[in-house]
């Protein structure tokens, strides 16, 4: 192998991002995740099998706490149900997850067999050391040894297992980047007057790991346990970098998805569905959420049907626990039905809320679409092979639902263009129907198409790059990668290694900006799928480069005729600003004549005007002197008539006060003689706070009527209702205690 990687590898040292997202490729086509997940499940349930794992989320809870893996639940429940049907894992009397007897002798050999290997790694470089003269604390220069060489394959990769062979010629910026990284390892351990003997017995430690076998063997576990990290859990890096070449994507929910994210729907992929929607809402993905108009009429059709169905009778908690048990319940009856069990509540107050479901969607993001185009003759094509493939696969939908699954996958088909991986297509419909699925996925198969429908558990794969693990990424996989548990799994570190130079190699004085786009999108979703050897991989990197190349020509010579239109467009624009600057010189010369001769003109009528106006103001002095007296007489009267009208308003003001105090006192008198004689209230009467309530009620009748009267004392008066209301709470009392 070194041979064979010793001319891949003789490049300019890229990026750690484009490293890492080479890395990410690299092992993600020779290493499935979810294999790695069910391993790394086996040997947790080994090794924490005090621990009692009985759910999905005590597991989920241990690979998060003890190796950093922060894995979703309906991804650790999809291998836990995997390995149970393998018989890997059973769960006696259906209690806690254990491993069957054969499971737990071949993990515990396995175990057994790399912790003796890095027991016996250790003690070998101890002996050495104390051989050499190295002054050194055996522990801190094994943890310094194991430092170094998380920083090592976190920032290179799991091509490090190449770099550590002495036949493998290294280019001056790799052996650069290691020492720099062993530099900062011993610097972080040990003081000053050790740092030299430990950067010394490390480098004895990596010369010679290609004569040592266990040595070889150990660092070849270490490749494997950094491979299978990184098919675990992706770097926020590789992530960020991934998500910046993310094209924008419209989601069309279908009906299942929307009520299971609503909480009306029972089917396993709800689950992933809210995790989904928690993912693009939490990393910002360019994703726009939308539901078609016709998709809205059906969900409320269906709340509208339901709620028929369940007010026809009345459930009480006892007949809604024997309904939960059917298997023949709809999804929105059997969520009334475990809220009914559980809480007592009617029909109406479970449904109320999902009255107004666009509300609802709206704050979950997803906004309402309405097509402008009305493709009426290709819905009744796509609906006619719809139907035929209902037949086919002996599925029955009525009309209205059939109407539906083809006017939503119509209308994501429309907004599509030539696209060349799965996330470029513009727009895609997600649902929990699998007949929908398929229908499209053979469709689309047969005219070499990418498809219109993912499930919610596809997609969150395809998405997997675009959603980083942990902000400690670094920490984790430093204290997890060459722990026993990580290192047995099997990972075809070797294979993933020579895909990821072989990848490197193909972008060798090549745009990174480009290259990331190819990794994030064609390279890592389409094009690296069906290689079958480094050949066939290199051809399919060079194919995806050169039509990335001619993508870019194509709009390089679009741009370039834009430019020309521009410039053809400038030259016009110029033409006629010159034409319109002559024309403009020659108005401006006449105007300058005509301005003269007006000038000319004018001065002739200022002569006559100033004669007519020395007259008029000895006219309009005149005049003036008449509108000052007059304007002496209007103010005098002025004021007598607002002294006369203040007189008026405090006289009406004076009645006011005095005609609602009346009233009031009136009609609080009024409410005493009823309530005592007329019509007597006994409650009130028979109160112990009897007199305390009347006066209350008095008090705020009378405050009520003088308020609204009075303005100027109305803000003093609501506050004594207020405060009489309050009063009257208080003594009112609570019911009697027992």
């Amino acid at each position: 192998m070194s041979s064979q990687t010793g001319s891949k590898i003789t490049i300019s040292i890229p990026s750690t991002a484009l490293q890492q997202m080479c890395n990410y490729v690299a092992i993600a086509e020779t290493k499935s995740p979810a294999e790695s997940l069910q391993e790394l499940i086996l040997h947790t349930l080994f090794t924490f099998e005090e621990e009692n794992a009985s759910s999905v989320q005590d597991v989920a809870n241990i690979l998060r706490t003890m190796f950093g893996v922060d894995a979703p639940d309906h991804l650790v429940q999809e291998s836990l149900d995997q390995l149970v049907s393998t018989g890997q894992v059973h769960r006696p009397m259906g209690t806690n997850y254990v491993l069957t007897s054969d499971s737990r002798t071949n993990i515990k050999a396995r175990i057994d067999h790399a912790s003796q290997l890095q027991e016996r790694v250790k003690m070998q470089w101890l002996a050495e050391m104390v051989a050499r003269v190295y002054d050194l604390n055996a522990d801190l220069a094994w943890s310094t040894l194991q430092d170094y060489l998380a920083k090592a394959f976190l920032r290179h990769g799991i091509q490090v297992a190449i770099f550590l062979d002495p036949s493998v010629k290294l280019p001056a910026e790799y052996a650069t980047s290691l020492s720099t990284l062993l530099d900062k390892a011993v610097q972080a351990k040990f003081d000053a007057t050790h740092q030299e003997s430990a950067r010394h017995a490390i480098s004895d430690f990596l010369a010679s790991v290609g004569k040592n076998q266990d040595r070889a063997q150990y660092i070849a576990e270490c490749a494997d346990g950094a491979a299978n990290y990184f098919s675990l859990a992706i770097s926020p890096d590789v992530s960020t970098k991934f998500r910046e070449n993310l094209n924008p994507l419209t989601l069309f929910c279908d009906t299942n998805f929307l009520f299971g994210i609503l909480g009306l729907h029972v089917h396993p992929l709800v689950e992933v569905s809210n995790q989904l929607m928690e993912a693009i809402a939490k990393h910002n993905l360019p994703l726009k959420l939308r539901y078609h108009e016709t998709t809205l009429l059906e969900l409320q059709s269906s709340v509208t049907h339901y709620g028929t169905l369940l007010r026809k009778y009345i459930w009480s908690q006892s007949l809604s626990r024997a309904v939960i048990t059917s298997r023949c319940v709809s999804g929105i009856e059997l969520k009334y039905h475990l809220k009914n069990a559980e809480t007592g509540i009617d029909v109406d107050s479970f449904l109320r809320p999902y009255q107004h479901i666009d509300v609802l969607l709206k704050g979950r993001g997803i906004d309402i679409y309405r097509p402008v185009a009305n493709r009426l003759e290709e819905r009744a094509a796509l609906q006619s092979a719809y139907e035929e493939f209902l037949k086919k696969v002996n599925k029955e939908k009525p009309p209205e639902l059939i109407d539906h699954d083809v006017t939503i996958l119509d209308c994501a088909r429309s907004l599509r263009d030539n696209a060349k991986s799965t996330l470029d297509v513009s727009a895609l419909v997600v649902t929990c129907d699998f007949t929908l699925y398929r229908f499209d996925s053979e469709a689309s198969r047969r005219k070499s198409a990418y498809t219109s429908v993912v499930l919610p558990n596809v997609l969150w794969q395809i998405l997997r790059p675009f959603v980083p693990a942990s902000q400690d990424f670094d920490r984790t996989f430093a204290e997890t990668f060459a722990i026993p548990e990580f290192r047995t799994i099997g990972s075809g570190a070797a294979k993933a290694c020579s895909k990821m130079l072989g990848l490197l190699a193909a972008f060798k004085d090549f745009s990174e900006e480009t290259a990331a786009k190819l990794l994030s999108n064609d390279v890592l979703i389409d094009h690296l799928r069906a290689t079958q050897n480094d050949a066939q991989f290199q051809e399919q990197v060079e194919l995806a480069i050169a039509a990335e190349n001619q993508a870019l020509l194509e709009e390089r010579t679009v741009m370039a005729r834009q430019v020309e239109e521009l410039r053809s467009g400038k030259d016009r624009a110029e033409q006629e600003l010159e034409e319109q600057k002559r024309a403009t010189k020659a108005e401006v010369v006449k105007a300058q004549e005509a301005a003269l001769h007006e000038r000319e003109n004018a001065a002739d009528l200022i002569a006559i005007s100033k004669r007519n106006a020395e007259a008029k103001a000895k006219e309009i002095s005149a005049k003036l002197s008449g509108i000052e007296a007059a304007k002496i007489s209007a103010e005098d009267a002025a004021e007598q008539e607002v002294s006369r009208r203040k007189g008026a308003e405090n006289q009406a003001l004076r009645t006011a006060k005095v005609a609602s105090i009346i009233v009031a006192f009136l009609i609080s008198l009024t409410f005493e003689l009823v309530v005592h004689t007329v019509w007597r209230w006994n409650w009130l009467l028979n109160h112990p706070n009897s007199y305390g309530l009347q006066g209350c009620i008095c008090l705020m009748v009378s405050s009520s009527i003088l308020g609204f009267w009075v303005k100027s004392w109305r803000k003093a008066l609501w506050g004594v209702l207020l405060g009489a209301l309050l009063v009257a709470l208080q003594i009112l009392g609570g019911p009697t205690k027992t």
